[in-house]
């Protein structure tokens, strides 16, 4: 590249231009945007500001107009160079032993909500997804290998995610009935690089015969990852949540938990008890908030977001007054 360009892949290499192409793809998709979701985490032993490169909502509407629930997205952009590409490896466990559950990426969440939405809400979305443990980053230029920024997209995000959730629920739960909303919130991670998934009983040996990554892996739109609840992030999340304990015991809090439990919900389910697993005033490890992150190509963004308007849109309209049967 000459001295005059080099300007050129110092920006792209900023992620900025990727993060105003995506937030125009949300825009399009009836999405409003902000950048830099900050959240506050400890570091090194000192409070230190992080942040999220876009926040993204949007309203689910019925055919008169009324809000029946919001989306929430949080999206960390990477720009990659275009010879890296990035390579998951699939869950091999069983899935009664896996530690993924399906209706975990999408999260429904009407704990802090009037309504109820049917039993299940987004396990269709994860019906079809490619659930994976571990993913690096192959240059196929330079021949390097390593997993930092795929490591660093999803501690950004899942730390970003208490905050957006409290701010959700303390939002939401101020609101009378006619007022509150359930909501769905998900946390993407996008690159510019394509995705791979390897196959199924890849060995050391099926790597050591390859001549190229696609010998033993396919190109996928995107990939679910799991990570886990580690005890760093469980303070940080009490920290984030605290908040919540404040209007754990307002009168119009308990209201809506009597409500909830006569119309059929289960009692670690109400919001009093979920209040307070979030706040560290009672013990939990809420993994379905928090443990599972969407990784996605740009390339099949507008793909993504759609599938995400189908299963909330499908959800929102059959939002019920009791709970559904379990």
């Amino acid at each position: 590249m000459s001295e005059s360009n080099k300007w050129k892949s110092k920006l792209l290499s900023s992620s900025v231009p990727m993060e105003y192409e995506v937030s125009q793809i949300l825009v399009s998709k009836d999405f409003s945007t902000d950048v830099d979701f900050s959240y506050t985490r400890v570091d090194s032993g000192l409070e230190k500001d992080f942040s999220v490169d876009l926040r993204a909502n949007s309203y689910i509407t019925n055919k008169n107009g009324g809000i029946q629930a919001v989306i929430e997205l949080l999206v960390e952009c990477k720009y990659r160079h275009p010879s890296n590409k990035w390579l998951f490896f699939e869950d091999p466990n069983d899935s009664g032993f896996s530690p993924f559950t399906l209706g975990h990426t999408l999260r429904a969440v009407d704990d802090f909500s009037w309504q109820f939405f049917p039993r299940n809400a987004t396990v269709s979305f994860d019906k079809n997804n490619c659930f994976c443990i571990k993913g690096v980053e192959v240059d196929i230029s330079s021949g390097g290998v390593h997993d930092s920024e795929i490591r660093h997209g999803l501690l950004q995000l899942q730390y970003a995610l208490p905050r957006l959730l409290t701010d959700r629920i303390s939002f939401e739960i101020h609101h009378p009935e006619d007022e509150n909303t359930p909501f769905f919130f998900c946390p993407i991670l996008l690159t510019t690089s394509p995705i791979l998934a390897a196959s199924p009983g890849v060995k050391i040996s099926t790597v050591e015969g390859a001549d190229k990554l696609e010998d033993f892996s396919k190109v996928v739109p995107w990939v679910v990852v799991h990570s886990d609840l580690t005890p760093e992030f469980e303070r940080h999340m009490i920290t984030e949540c605290a908040e919540l304990s404040k209007i754990a015991d307002e009168s119009w809090v308990r209201e809506l938990d009597k409500l909830r439990e006569a119309k059929g919900e289960y009692k670690y389910r109400l919001p009093l008890e979920q209040l307070k697993m979030l706040s560290g005033q009672k013990s939990g490890r809420p993994f379905e908030y928090f443990s599972q992150t969407i990784v996605c190509s740009l390339e099949h963004f507008p793909r993504l977001l759609q599938e995400i308007k189908r299963t909330t849109k499908s959800a929102a309209n059959r939002l019920k007054e009791h709970a559904p049967k379990r």
